[in-house]
């Protein structure tokens, strides 16, 4: 019996010093994180032109918990992942939902945001249904496949015409975008403040439908880094760090609703619905 709690002591001891080696190997690295156009509230540049928003704020603090430097690089959306599996960065943050199909081609984190898709009209436009209207979406997703059985007519773009789904929203060359929250956060009390609201259509805003989480991915295979961001992104959560973040990009966010008036504070993460863009197909 002595052996074997013997035994047992010297394993726990090897693991626990891989662990320690590992970290330590890791204490003062640069990990190179890419990132793609801009996503109001989550990545954009300050008047100076520095990054900003609350992905770049979570990847600070995560960095900062596990004891790693952060270089951000912005990369095109379309070279994203292959610049990834190409090995000329180490990490990717661009509001990449996590799904199945994504785990088998990359390494993903543990989920850093929860989110869903909500619909963004003009005002004037906020209590008409989506049977017959034209309404932009940025991929097939839980939430459009119910909007196109309501009877609307999908109008698709890329991540990367984010922008241009927005002008041609102002211009009434569509009747709505389907985006995920804080991207319709961004536009409603941003650029187009004043000019835009969330959709009042219960279509829309089922609380059934699915939630998607956001996580950071790396190369398939690339253990160290997911585990040293894994690590980090744990200890930012069990300090509430990333409540902190949450409050200082969403708390004073307020969405307009068809009357003008104010629907009050609202998190992203607080919005019903389902999945979310990105420049990665979900299979």
């Amino acid at each position: 019996m002595k052996d074997v709690r013997r035994i047992l002591a010297c394993v726990g001891a090897a693991v626990l010093m891989c662990l320690i080696v590992s970290g330590a190997a890791y204490a003062g690295k640069t990990i190179t994180v890419a990132v793609g156009g801009d996503i109001p509230t989550m990545k954009m540049k300050d008047s100076s032109g520095a990054l900003t928003g609350f992905e770049i704020d979570m990847v600070k603090a995560i960095a900062s918990e596990a004891g790693f430097q952060v270089k951000f690089v912005e990369v095109p959306w379309k070279n994203l992942y292959n610049d990834l599996n190409a090995g000329k960065y180490d990490a990717v943050v661009a509001s990449v939902s996590i799904t199945s199909g994504k785990k088998n081609r990359f390494g993903i984190s543990e989920p850093y945001f929860s989110t869903g898709q909500v619909l963004v009209v003009p005002k004037s436009k906020a209590n008409l249904s989506v049977n017959g209207r034209n309404i932009g979406v940025f991929k097939l997703s839980q939430t459009a496949d119910k909007v196109r059985r309501s009877g609307a007519n999908l109008t698709y773009f890329t991540a990367q015409e984010t922008e241009q789904a927005f002008r041609d929203l102002a211009k009434g060359n569509v009747d709505g975008v389907l985006c995920d929250a804080p991207v319709a956060l961004g536009y409603v009390s941003g650029k187009y403040s004043g000019k835009f609201c969330l959709s009042s259509d219960s279509c829309i805003l089922d609380p059934s439908l699915k939630k998607e989480d956001y996580g950071i991915v790396c190369k398939k295979g690339n253990s160290e880094v997911l585990g040293m961001i894994n690590k980090g992104l744990a200890a930012v959560k069990s300090k509430d760090t990333d409540d902190k973040i949450m409050a200082k990009w969403f708390r004073d966010t307020m969405v307009a609703t068809a009357s003008g008036q104010s629907s009050g504070s609202m998190f992203a993460s607080e919005i019903p619905t389902g999945a979310q863009n990105s420049p990665v197909s979900p299979k």
